[in-house]
Protein backbone atom coordinates (compact mmCIF):
# COMPACT_ATOMS: atom_id res chain seq x y z
CA UNK A 1 0.00 0.00 0.00
CA UNK A 2 3.04 2.37 0.32
CA UNK A 3 2.50 2.75 -3.55
CA UNK A 4 -0.87 3.69 -3.04
CA UNK A 5 0.11 6.20 -0.61
CA UNK A 6 2.51 7.38 -3.19
CA UNK A 7 0.49 8.01 -6.08
CA UNK A 8 -3.50 7.25 -5.50
CA UNK A 9 -5.57 10.60 -5.48
CA UNK A 10 -8.10 8.82 -4.58
CA UNK A 11 -6.83 7.38 -1.44
CA UNK A 12 -6.15 10.72 -0.13
CA UNK A 13 -9.42 11.63 -0.59
CA UNK A 14 -10.47 8.77 1.32
CA UNK A 15 -8.56 9.12 4.04
CA UNK A 16 -9.54 12.94 4.35
CA UNK A 17 -13.29 13.49 3.23
CA UNK A 18 -14.46 9.54 3.37
CA UNK A 19 -13.27 7.33 6.10
CA UNK A 20 -13.99 10.14 9.10
CA UNK A 21 -17.89 10.61 7.95
CA UNK A 22 -18.01 6.44 7.46
CA UNK A 23 -16.88 5.67 10.70
CA UNK A 24 -19.46 7.68 12.15
CA UNK A 25 -21.74 6.25 10.43
CA UNK A 26 -20.57 2.66 11.18
CA UNK A 27 -20.82 3.68 14.35
CA UNK A 28 -24.14 4.61 14.20
CA UNK A 29 -25.30 1.49 12.22
CA UNK A 30 -23.84 -0.97 14.82
CA UNK A 31 -25.34 1.10 17.70
CA UNK A 32 -29.13 1.41 16.22
CA UNK A 33 -28.47 -2.79 15.19
CA UNK A 34 -29.09 -1.20 12.15
CA UNK A 35 -27.85 -4.01 9.41
CA UNK A 36 -29.42 -1.96 6.32
CA UNK A 37 -27.00 1.09 7.24
CA UNK A 38 -24.01 -1.59 8.15
CA UNK A 39 -24.14 -3.68 5.25
CA UNK A 40 -24.62 -0.74 2.48
CA UNK A 41 -21.44 0.73 4.32
CA UNK A 42 -19.64 -2.30 4.42
CA UNK A 43 -20.04 -2.81 1.15
CA UNK A 44 -19.50 0.69 -0.07
CA UNK A 45 -16.03 0.70 1.93
CA UNK A 46 -14.61 -2.36 0.31
CA UNK A 47 -15.55 -1.57 -3.00
CA UNK A 48 -13.54 1.91 -2.68
CA UNK A 49 -10.62 0.45 -1.09
CA UNK A 50 -10.43 -1.87 -4.28
CA UNK A 51 -11.07 1.17 -6.30
CA UNK A 52 -7.77 2.53 -4.16
CA UNK A 53 -6.15 -0.49 -5.54
CA UNK A 54 -6.99 0.42 -9.14
CA UNK A 55 -6.22 4.05 -8.61
CA UNK A 56 -2.61 3.27 -7.45
CA UNK A 57 0.53 3.09 -10.19
CA UNK A 58 0.92 0.62 -11.38
CA UNK A 59 -2.09 -0.97 -10.41
CA UNK A 60 -2.92 -3.32 -7.62
CA UNK A 61 -5.33 -6.11 -8.43
CA UNK A 62 -6.30 -8.02 -5.23
CA UNK A 63 -9.90 -9.43 -6.62
CA UNK A 64 -10.16 -11.91 -8.88
CA UNK A 65 -13.15 -13.25 -11.32
CA UNK A 66 -14.47 -15.36 -8.61
CA UNK A 67 -14.44 -12.09 -5.89
CA UNK A 68 -16.60 -10.25 -8.83
CA UNK A 69 -18.90 -13.00 -9.23
CA UNK A 70 -19.61 -12.65 -5.98
CA UNK A 71 -20.21 -9.58 -5.76
CA UNK A 72 -22.66 -9.80 -8.64
CA UNK A 73 -24.72 -12.88 -6.46
CA UNK A 74 -24.76 -10.44 -3.50
CA UNK A 75 -25.87 -7.09 -5.39
CA UNK A 76 -27.98 -9.15 -7.59
CA UNK A 77 -29.74 -10.61 -4.08
CA UNK A 78 -29.80 -7.68 -2.32
CA UNK A 79 -31.32 -5.48 -5.04
CA UNK A 80 -33.91 -8.08 -5.58
CA UNK A 81 -34.90 -8.18 -2.20
CA UNK A 82 -35.12 -4.18 -1.88
CA UNK A 83 -33.40 -3.81 1.27
CA UNK A 84 -29.53 -5.29 2.30
CA UNK A 85 -30.12 -9.39 2.66
CA UNK A 86 -26.13 -9.59 3.20
CA UNK A 87 -22.98 -7.56 3.27
CA UNK A 88 -19.87 -8.27 1.45
CA UNK A 89 -15.90 -6.97 2.23
CA UNK A 90 -12.74 -8.48 0.97
CA UNK A 91 -9.41 -8.77 2.59
CA UNK A 92 -6.04 -7.86 0.64
CA UNK A 93 -6.36 -10.51 -1.68
CA UNK A 94 -9.82 -12.26 -3.35
CA UNK A 95 -11.50 -13.85 -0.38
CA UNK A 96 -14.91 -12.34 0.92
CA UNK A 97 -16.01 -11.95 4.00
CA UNK A 98 -19.75 -12.30 4.31
CA UNK A 99 -22.49 -11.06 7.26
CA UNK A 100 -25.67 -12.10 7.68
CA UNK A 101 -28.11 -10.52 10.14
CA UNK A 102 -29.56 -13.67 11.03
CA UNK A 103 -29.34 -17.67 10.94
CA UNK A 104 -32.32 -17.69 8.50
CA UNK A 105 -30.33 -15.00 6.30
CA UNK A 106 -27.44 -16.73 6.78
CA UNK A 107 -28.29 -20.10 5.64
CA UNK A 108 -30.29 -18.35 2.53
CA UNK A 109 -26.94 -17.16 1.58
CA UNK A 110 -25.10 -20.19 1.81
CA UNK A 111 -27.44 -21.96 -0.68
CA UNK A 112 -26.73 -19.34 -3.05
CA UNK A 113 -23.32 -19.68 -2.52
CA UNK A 114 -23.46 -23.31 -3.29
CA UNK A 115 -25.78 -23.06 -5.84
CA UNK A 116 -23.52 -20.40 -8.11
CA UNK A 117 -20.04 -21.76 -6.76
CA UNK A 118 -20.48 -25.73 -6.29
CA UNK A 119 -17.58 -27.99 -5.37
CA UNK A 120 -15.75 -30.18 -7.65
CA UNK A 121 -16.02 -33.38 -8.39
CA UNK A 122 -13.00 -34.19 -6.00
CA UNK A 123 -14.38 -32.46 -2.88
CA UNK A 124 -16.42 -33.90 0.15
CA UNK A 125 -18.92 -31.78 1.47
CA UNK A 126 -17.31 -32.12 4.95
CA UNK A 127 -13.96 -30.57 3.28
CA UNK A 128 -16.17 -28.18 1.26
CA UNK A 129 -18.31 -26.15 4.31
CA UNK A 130 -16.37 -26.20 7.43
CA UNK A 131 -16.57 -24.27 10.80
CA UNK A 132 -20.48 -24.31 11.86
CA UNK A 133 -21.84 -26.96 9.64
CA UNK A 134 -24.63 -27.31 11.65
CA UNK A 135 -26.51 -24.63 9.45
CA UNK A 136 -26.17 -27.10 6.61
CA UNK A 137 -28.42 -29.60 7.82
CA UNK A 138 -31.22 -26.18 8.44
CA UNK A 139 -31.03 -25.34 4.80
CA UNK A 140 -31.39 -29.18 4.07
CA UNK A 141 -27.85 -29.95 2.55
CA UNK A 142 -26.86 -33.13 3.97
CA UNK A 143 -24.79 -34.09 0.75
CA UNK A 144 -23.19 -33.69 -2.19
CA UNK A 145 -26.33 -34.93 -4.09
CA UNK A 146 -28.28 -31.98 -1.84
CA UNK A 147 -25.60 -29.32 -3.35
CA UNK A 148 -26.26 -30.70 -7.06
CA UNK A 149 -30.37 -30.53 -6.65
CA UNK A 150 -30.20 -26.91 -5.72
CA UNK A 151 -32.41 -24.76 -7.84
CA UNK A 152 -31.41 -21.32 -9.03
CA UNK A 153 -32.87 -18.47 -6.14
CA UNK A 154 -35.77 -16.52 -6.94
CA UNK A 155 -33.93 -13.51 -8.43
CA UNK A 156 -32.70 -15.35 -11.48
CA UNK A 157 -36.39 -16.80 -12.16
CA UNK A 158 -36.57 -14.31 -15.11
CA UNK A 159 -33.42 -14.98 -16.72
CA UNK A 160 -33.00 -17.20 -19.61
CA UNK A 161 -29.57 -18.75 -18.04
CA UNK A 162 -28.39 -19.02 -15.20
CA UNK A 163 -23.94 -19.35 -14.54
CA UNK A 164 -22.56 -21.88 -12.46
CA UNK A 165 -18.45 -21.90 -11.15
CA UNK A 166 -17.62 -25.41 -10.41
CA UNK A 167 -14.73 -25.74 -8.71
CA UNK A 168 -13.98 -21.95 -8.19
CA UNK A 169 -13.63 -21.72 -4.53
CA UNK A 170 -12.01 -23.98 -2.59
CA UNK A 171 -13.73 -23.76 0.97
CA UNK A 172 -16.49 -22.22 2.92
CA UNK A 173 -15.82 -21.00 6.32
CA UNK A 174 -19.55 -20.34 8.69
CA UNK A 175 -19.00 -18.94 11.93
CA UNK A 176 -20.60 -17.03 14.52
CA UNK A 177 -19.76 -13.69 16.09
CA UNK A 178 -18.47 -14.55 19.80
CA UNK A 179 -19.06 -13.18 23.20
CA UNK A 180 -16.97 -10.22 22.16
CA UNK A 181 -14.08 -8.94 24.35
CA UNK A 182 -13.21 -10.33 27.87
CA UNK A 183 -11.73 -8.81 30.77
CA UNK A 184 -9.07 -10.38 32.52
CA UNK A 185 -8.45 -10.01 35.59
CA UNK A 186 -5.56 -12.18 36.28
CA UNK A 187 -2.90 -10.70 33.60
CA UNK A 188 -1.50 -14.73 32.95
CA UNK A 189 -5.00 -15.45 30.46
CA UNK A 190 -4.06 -12.44 28.28
CA UNK A 191 -2.44 -13.45 24.90
CA UNK A 192 -1.09 -9.84 24.38
CA UNK A 193 0.75 -7.57 26.45
CA UNK A 194 -1.55 -5.12 28.50
CA UNK A 195 1.06 -1.96 27.75
CA UNK A 196 2.63 -2.01 24.21
CA UNK A 197 -0.28 -5.01 22.54
CA UNK A 198 1.95 -7.47 21.24
CA UNK A 199 1.74 -10.53 21.62
CA UNK A 200 3.12 -12.32 24.69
Amino acid sequence: MSQSVETSELLHHRSQEVVPKRILQMEEAIANHDFGSFAKITCADSNQFHAVCLDTSPPIFYMNDTSHRIINCVERWNRSEGTPQVAYTFDAGPNAVMYAPNRKVAGRLLQRLLFYFPPDSSKTLSSYVIGDTSILGEIGVESMKDVESLTAPPELKSESSSSTFPGSIDYFICTRPGKGPILFRNEDQALLNPKTGFPL
